[in-house]
């Protein structure tokens, strides 16, 4: 599995914003909270959401399963 580093990008914006809070004006805080915030939710709701449904193999809409052809046992590689 190839890796996003979204977990590691949402790290470092919270440790950005809280330099942010401590050194720039009030404004500028009220303008980046809501983005950062956001970003950062979403980075490690969507890394979650994906650990849950690969646990639980849930079907894809076209109805394939979600592993990968290497993990399924009746598959040979060709």
């Amino acid at each position: 599995m190839k890796k996003t580093y979204k977990r590691e990008v949402a790290i470092f914006l919270l440790l950005w914003f809280i330099y942010v809070v401590e050194v720039k004006d009030v404004t500028i805080v009220e303008i980046l909270v809501w983005p950062v915030f956001s970003i950062v939710a979403a980075a490690f709701g969507f890394d979650q959401y994906a650990k849950l449904q690969q646990a639980r193999g849930t079907k894809l809409p076209d109805g394939r399963g979600a592993e990968r052809s290497s993990e399924h046992p009746d598959w040979e590689d060709k």
